[in-house]
């Protein structure tokens, strides 16, 4: 008898669950329209793309039949002189979900002495369950307030009980709702018996980013991405800035050629064509105040205030599954939430205006309540 293989899987593996979005072509068929009739808000990308400098660079590349630098050394130079940090603290991912996955791996428990959990502040980026899941380390939930904000005094409360230390992860912005982490609560937390890893994938879209913090406190880490912000979700280029006593593990740990040579190249790139992904991301923060505020104006709609890409909604008077017949109708793809805390609750990327109109014109249609 041949050996089966199925039985071979971890239970952990048996259960999670599947993550894969449609993708246009797909949703395109689903719907009966062209693909090139939707219109994508669905997964916070940046409608514009990268910048002319990336797609120039990445057209001009000749040197693909080689692999990459293997620990992306022009790009950390870039990133320390743009983020104003040593670039010896910064490690490249292939996506911040790599660097994610990474840490997770780093403090994966051995034995006694070392991280007893990782604390989960849903609702939140799933992720952050998921890989520790898939390295054997029991996750804590601390959930969010009805607004969303961190329920501090209850992660000190858990602390106080049980001071064994903990990874916590802390979306700021967080996703879905687009809301960042108060500077106050920020020293509560880094007070906590916590290594606490920021994830800043929106911060782009704030101007508030905490990452030269990181040199002043040995419990922080920081997480940025390019998907948002340059327009290079595609290419899948993350970065973190992680205390200098974590680099050693960390550079042992991290794959080799992680990071492959057209996102290092598009990421270069960027970083020499400042002006026009800031001017860019400041067009995209101008259509959120202009959406937020016109949404407000619809009656059966509430929003929450963002300071990302993207804003939430609470569509539970109007009817979610209302909402969504008519976004589909006229080619709107929005993600649509579930779950506690968020049953009814819709996130809608900010696009181009054309695009930001389509989706304000059907929600003025909607206000009211369902009939």
């Amino acid at each position: 008898m041949s050996l089966r293989i199925e039985p071979l899987v971890g239970a952990r593996v048996r259960g999670l669950s599947e993550y894969a979005p449609e993708p246009l072509e797909v949703v395109a068929r689903r719907l009966g329209l062209p693909a090139e009739r939707l219109i994508k808000l669905d997964a916070n990308e940046n409608p514009y793309g990268p910048t002319p400098r990336a797609l120039a660079a990445l057209q001009g590349y000749a040197d693909y039949h080689r692999y990459p630098d293997a620990v992306s050394r022009d790009l950390r130079a870039a990133l320390g002189e743009y983020l104003g940090v040593d670039p010896a603290t910064i490690v490249v991912g292939n996506g911040s979900d790599e660097l994610i996955d990474l840490l997770l791996k780093t403090f994966r428990p051995e034995g006694p002495g070392g991280l007893c959990s990782l604390i989960d502040c849903p609702p939140t980026f799933g992720m952050y369950r998921f890989y520790a899941t898939t390295n054997d380390l029991p996750v804590e939930d601390v959930p969010r307030r009805a607004d969303f904000s961190v329920d501090v005094e209850a992660l000190e409360a858990l602390c106080a009980c049980d001071p064994r230390p903990r990874l916590l992860f802390l979306a700021s912005p967080n996703n879905p709702d687009g809301q960042l982490l108060p500077a106050e609560d920020l020293e509560r937390v880094l007070d906590l018996p916590v290594v606490l890893v920021l994830d800043e994938a929106y911060v782009d879209f704030s101007a508030a980013s905490r990452v030269r913090l990181v040199a002043e406190r040995e419990n922080l880490i920081v997480l940025r991405t390019f998907s948002k912000w340059a327009g290079l979700a595609g290419l899948r280029v993350g970065y973190g800035v992680f205390p200098a006593a974590l680099m050693p593990a960390l550079c042992r740990l991290k794959s080799p050629y992680n990071v492959n040579v057209a996102a290092q190249v598009a990421a270069l790139a960027t970083l020499e064509d400042l002006a026009v992904v800031c001017e860019r991301a400041t067009c995209l923060v101008a259509e959120r105040e202009r959406l937020v505020a016109a949404v407000r104006q619809v009656p059966g709609l509430r929003v929450f205030p963002s300071d990302a890409n993207f804003y939430l909604l609470d569509a539970r008077e109007v009817g979610v599954e209302r909402l969504r017949g008519a976004m589909e109708a006229r080619g709107i793809i929005l993600r649509y939430h579930a779950g506690p805390g968020l049953d009814g609750h819709v996130r809608v990327t900010v696009g181009t205006p054309e695009e930001n109109d389509a989706v304000l014109e059907v929600l003025r249609a909607l206000g009211g309540r369902p009939s």
